[in-house]
């Protein structure tokens, strides 16, 4: 090796960067009479490289497009390749190196996990089988790890119990739609992307008001684009006996709901909307200026992705989401989400639907019995 060494400082100088170094077998039948050679990758001069590199102390691998010396011990054969200086292939050694220290990263920073007390680190894994994001069940397991005296921390009942404590004010409920008699009825619209079950929702809000509450409801729909959804919801209204009425504008809109003016609560159902369609989105914006709804839901799918329900979140914020309604509960693979989308939104959570039955199948939001379906990931 110190030959070797030495002959990379005769032929690039002093300033030579090591790059790579290896020890290899040459010659020989079947690896018999073969003699090792070292191979040094170098530089001759380390200042043309980023600095990054430069002061990397892992190694590189080499590569024969980008190798710059072969040297071999004295007494055999010493073969010089002229150093490509490819941007390209940099470019590529570059994000390898990203690459390698993205994961190391990663795996840093689960690493103090891996080795927490046995009841600490079941409780993360239960959280992100339980689709609650990383970040989210690595703070919830760092609070429980400063909270608790180091001898409970491998007590699972007091560490369960110390997360339902941290999950509840992270999944904040505003209780049913109160009760607004001798007052101007409560307008609310109900918005969210196509397929998560508004009108149903709308159906089952409107039934347990009228039948349970004992308050006077008005129905209007503006989805005018599905004829099955005004037919859907009429029919309901024919059921529990409430009047709906239909908007194709933002006038008729206005003139509806003034026309309702007798009512306790009026729900406005609405057409489902892709969140990536702006157009779309302004157009319901028209509507709610002349409705001017004191509480606008916004209606998620409880089996969408975090991603998804992300962007949903973000694009339908532009209305102004006072409440959130998590629909097909039943159906769900993981309830983390609602962690996920309660905080982006700021939103309080007002009900939550547990499958199709018109009026059951709906419950006002409730803190506790949601802390604990996050961590059992148990039936609803």
């Amino acid at each position: 090796m110190a030959e070797a060494l030495a002959e990379v400082k005769r032929h690039y100088g002093k300033n030579a960067l090591i790059l790579n170094t290896r020890t290899i077998n040459k010659g020989g039948l079947f690896g018999l009479g073969a003699h090792a050679q070292v191979e040094i990758t170098a530089a001759p001069d380390g200042l043309d490289l980023p600095a990054p590199i430069r002061r990397a102390s892992v190694p590189i691998r080499s590569k024969p497009s980008t190798r710059v010396g072969t040297i071999a011990p004295p007494g055999t054969s010493t073969t010089l390749h002229a150093a490509p200086h490819s941007q390209d292939a940099l470019l590529s050694e570059l994000g390898a190196l990203k690459s390698l220290v993205t994961h190391l990263v990663r795996e840093i920073k689960t690493l103090p996990l891996a080795t927490a007390p046995t009841a600490l680190y079941e409780t993360y894994l239960q959280l992100v089988r339980n689709a609650v994001a990383e970040e989210i069940a690595t703070s919830l397991v760092d609070d429980i790890r400063c909270s608790l005296p180091p001898d409970e921390l491998n007590d699972a009942a007091k560490v369960r119990n110390r997360l339902q404590q941290l999950l509840e004010p992270m999944l904040p409920t505003a209780g049913a739609i109160p009760s607004r008699s001798q007052q101007p009825p409560t307008v609310i619209a109900l918005v969210g992307p196509t397929g998560v079950g508004k009108t149903t929702t709308v159906a089952k809000l409107a039934a347990n008001l009228c039948l349970r509450q004992n308050q006077k409801v008005g129905l209007v729909t503006i989805d005018t684009y599905r004829i099955a959804a005004v037919e859907q919801l009429r029919t309901y209204a024919q059921i529990i006996d409430v009047p709906i009425d239909v908007a194709m504008t933002p006038r008729q809109l206005e003139i509806a709901v003034r026309r309702m003016s007798d009512r306790d609560v009026i729900l406005i159902d609405t057409a489902g909307r892709s969140q990536r369609d702006a157009v779309k989105i302004a157009e319901l914006q028209s509507f709610f200026e002349t409705a001017r709804p004191h509480e606008v839901h916004l209606v998620l799918s409880s089996t969408s992705g975090e991603r998804v329900l992300c962007e949903a979140v973000e694009h339908f914020g532009t209305l102004g989401i006072d409440r959130v309604i998590f629909t097909k509960l039943d159906e769900a693979i993981g309830f983390g989400v609602l962690l996920t989308c309660l905080k982006k939104t700021k939103a309080r959570l007002s009900y939550v639907t547990t499958g199709q039955d018109v009026p059951d199948d709906i419950e006002v939001g409730d803190s506790a019995r949601l802390a604990a379906m996050i961590m059992n990931n148990g039936a609803v």
